[in-house]
């Protein structure tokens, strides 16, 4: 019998070809099934895939469609199809929580809901109460698609599910009973999102291929061809490092560590720990265990993460180079530009889903995965499953995001399949905060001697006592030109952005006529600025006669290969101290770099609105004030694994109430982490209306989505700056409103790395000096209130001009 119900239609030849609900249906069961990370979810993708656009048989949809069709004006989304499949799955085992976690994805997958509102509403009942959505459904559904297998397949998946539900009773079994449920229901949450990963992205791939006359078959992610890629992978890594020299003992070291990354990856451990000093190649060591963890369990993905994109794309570059087939490393992050758009268009493809073997990114971007309410964030979750996964920098992740991600990491390293890897010369104690605490991960190398002994490039000296108060800018000056009349080439690290503007300011005014070369970088410049700035800075350090000073903020602390014989660094956490003490005597210029810790007085840093670096410092102080009594009890060095553990267990400890990541909600004070899991400050006051009975799924995911930022805007606003002609020249196409919406977007693309965030205050500040381009949609800074050696400036600037 000829299907009459329309699922999508497209004009082709001045005909319009049809795509009927069941075949949508069966196209979106089979690519959820086939493209699972997780085997043991497959039949459960298959079965939500033939289910989900179940209301699309319904006479309201079929109209709604014909007046598409026809050219009357709809709304989207004004014709509820994605109850009527969840409501047949409710009568297949009514009341239990297995066909409750096969019915949330459907109910969603047009946008995430929460499961438990605020208003105490399940998100379950009131679908099933929408009988209007539901009516004709179940006739029709079944005559196109065949009800006893669809039976059978239920029942398979409940089983299925019942198992994974014993397994999660079973491992919370194992920690302490106030978290049990906690983590249950968290875990389950995981399940849920991954399920609706699995949804969003079949549902989607199919209808771009439907749309585009693609077949689905083209979409279909090759998880047996993956063999033959990390083979392929390996052996080129394997004759890239035999490139290296081998001739000094600080090489020998180096392959040491790989070669023990390497061996650790073909173990059967799924959550590791990789501690080694700056400078022993941390990168390709990381990567050379992924390479080999995957090749020997056929994982989906090797996935790279790191907390800036000043190391992302410096170590991007170095992944495609070491596996030596760029095509399959799929770089994603907001500062990534294509020139041309075919280019554009294949790589924002393979970011829509991660589906790329190598995929390189930002915590931003990972974070979002997990916790995001995004449907274009949510997508990706499947593909985070069964991967081995590189934390870089792991030191740098959100203080309020600790347990969530604890708890994300447990869950894909136990039941997700996935291989974790978290980096740092400085490893916070992830494992030993007091509850949500991370598995114990296995150390991929263990302490060596000589190791310390190889690496040990600087000596880091505490002057925080050197003034009670604190240095003022000037008194941060003349203490930079005494270490410089001896060192020479000295790098300053301080915590804000006008500390290092005034520093630099009366440096310059007291280095004219001097022979010294002067540098500024902050975020207060844009991209563009900053690398050319670094540019030639790296080529300043060329030239051993000329004397180098360079005023920073934290940004050029992490990622930035850049080398001094001297660092100056103003109070800060251990974490930051070390990155710093990583810019100084790099690559052993000198036979052993100074690192200074001065303190700051509060009118130079202004950092009490700043709670991160406050807590840090009081912690880091503790430590000092412990170094300076008994310098043995730290191992006679503030950079020692006795350093970095104290440290880290008194900043763990004072930001203990933060780490379930703190808000404010319907008028109640909450946490992600409970709106997560039980919900249970919600679930508390409504259980008694649904009898107490614990068989509901009560996690807030859509508010607590909404909520979820990695870090926080505060209320920063965007302008393009003036910096060049290249800036100018697209400021300039944006002026044109005639412009298509692919030349607006390749514009707005190319101004990225023109484009610096300033307050709300500034904005305001700056008035008349900011004008909009582009319909308002873009901000532009005058060229009179920029300044190449400091950025943006509240006062006009007027720079010599050299002609």
């Amino acid at each position: 019998m000829e299907e009459a119900y329309i699922a999508h239609f497209r004009e082709e030849n001045e005909e319009v070809i049809i795509q009927t609900v069941s075949e949508h249906n069966s196209n979106v069961a089979f690519l959820s099934e086939k493209n699972s990370s997780l085997d043991r979810l497959s039949p459960i993708g298959r079965l939500i895939g033939f289910y989900h656009d179940a209301g699309k048989f319904r006479d309201e949809f079929l109209n709604y469609m014909k007046k598409n069709m026809e050219g009357e004006r709809t709304y989207r989304g004004e014709v509820n199809h994605s109850t009527a499949g969840g409501y047949l799955l409710e009568q297949l085992a009514p009341n239990s929580i297995e066909a409750q976690m096969m019915e949330y994805p459907v109910f969603c997958h047009h946008g995430i809901a929460d499961a438990l509102s605020d208003s105490g509403r399940l998100l379950i009942e009131d679908r099933l109460k929408q009988e209007e959505n539901v009516r004709q459904v179940s006739e029709r559904f079944y005559e196109y698609h065949d009800r006893k297998e669809l039976e059978h397949c239920f029942r398979e998946c409940r089983k299925i599910l019942h198992e994974l539900l014993n397994a999660l009773q079973e491992y919370a079994g194992l920690i302490n009973e106030k978290e049990r449920n906690l983590q249950k229901n968290f875990f389950v949450g995981m399940y849920e999102r991954i399920l609706l990963s699995l949804l969003i992205d079949a549902d989607w791939t199919d209808t771009a291929c439907f749309m585009q006359n693609q077949k689905i078959e083209e979409r279909l992610q090759d998880k047996d061809g993956r063999k033959a890629v990390w083979a392929g992978c390996k052996e080129y890594f394997m004759a890239y490092m035999s490139r290296f020299p081998k001739d000094s003992k600080l090489s020998g070291i180096r392959s040491e560590i790989l070669e023990r990354c390497m061996r650790q990856g073909e173990g059967d451990g799924t959550l590791y720990r990789l501690t080694i000093p700056t400078g022993s190649g941390k990168t390709l060591s990381s990567l050379g265990f992924a390479l080999s963890n995957a090749q020997a369990h056929n994982k989906k993905h090797i996935i790279y993460v790191a907390p800036f994109t000043s190391i992302l794309e410096q170590n991007a570059e170095e992944i495609r180079k070491a596996v030596g087939n760029p095509d399959i490393v799929l770089e994603h992050h907001s500062n990534i530009f294509y020139e041309r758009e075919e280019e554009r268009k294949k790589q924002e493809l393979l970011a829509e889903n991660w589906a790329s073997p190598i995929i390189v990114t930002t915590a931003v971007q990972f974070l979002n995965t997990l916790f995001s309410a995004s449907s274009k964030n949510i997508r990706r979750m499947n593909n985070i499953c069964n991967s081995v996964i590189i934390f870089d920098e792991i030191q740098a992740l959100p203080v309020r995001t600790i347990k969530l991600f604890n708890l994300a990491v447990n869950f894909l390293s136990t039941f997700g399949e996935s291989t974790i890897v978290l980096c740092s010369a400085t490893q916070p104690l992830l494992d030993r905060i007091l509850d949500c605490r991370l598995n114990r991960p296995l150390n991929m190398i263990e302490a060596d001697k000589r190791y310390d002994e190889v690496f040990e490039r600087t000596t880091i000296h505490d002057k925080t006592t050197l003034t009670k108060s604190g240095f003022t800018a000037e008194e941060l000056g003349d203490f930079i030109l005494e270490r410089a009349e001896e060192e020479e080439r000295v790098l300053v690290i301080v915590n804000t952005k006008k500390c290092a503007e005034n520093t630099y300011k009366y440096l310059k005014e007291k280095c004219k006529g001097s022979e010294y070369l002067l540098f500024h970088l902050s975020t207060n410049m844009c991209p563009q600025n900053r690398q050319d700035i670094l540019q030639e800075i790296k080529e300043s350090l060329k030239d051993t006669d000329k004397k180098i000073i360079c005023i920073s903020t934290q940004l050029i602390e992490a990622g930035v290969d850049i080398s001094f014989q001297c660092v100056v660094r103003s109070l800060a956490g251990l974490d930051s101290v070390v990155q710093a003490a990583g810019r100084c005597n790099r690559h052993k210029e000198v036979r052993n770099g100074n690192v200074y810790i001065v303190k700051m007085s509060k009118e130079a840093e202004h950092v009490s609105m700043l709670k991160d670096i406050v807590k840090a410092q009081v912690a880091m102080q503790s430590v000092l004030r412990r170094f300076g009594q008994e310098p043995s009890s730290l191992d006679g060095r503030l950079d020692s694994t006795k350093a970095i553990e104290l440290y880290y267990g008194l900043y763990m400890d004072s930001r203990k109430e933060e780490m379930g990541y703190l808000v404010s909600v319907a008028g109640r004070d909450d946490t992600l982490l409970n709106m997560l899991s039980g919900n249970a400050k919600v679930w508390s006051a409504v259980k008694s209306r649904h009898g107490g009975s614990h068989k509901f799924l009560k996690q807030a995911f859509k508010t607590a989505g909404e909520l979820f930022e990695v870090i926080p805007e505060d209320g920063k606003v965007d302008v393009v700056v003036e910096y060049d002609d290249a800036a100018k020249e697209q400021i300039g196409v944006l002026s044109n409103s005639y412009l298509t919406l692919n030349e607006q977007q390749q514009a707005i693309r190319k101004l990225q790395k023109y484009t610096v965030g300033i307050s709300e205050w500034l904005k305001q500040a700056l008035g008349n000096a900011i004008t909009s381009v582009c319909d308002g949609k873009i901000l532009v800074l005058s060229e009179n209130y920029y300044s190449r050696e400091t950025g943006v400036s509240e006062e006009p600037v007027m720079e010599l001009m050299n002609f």
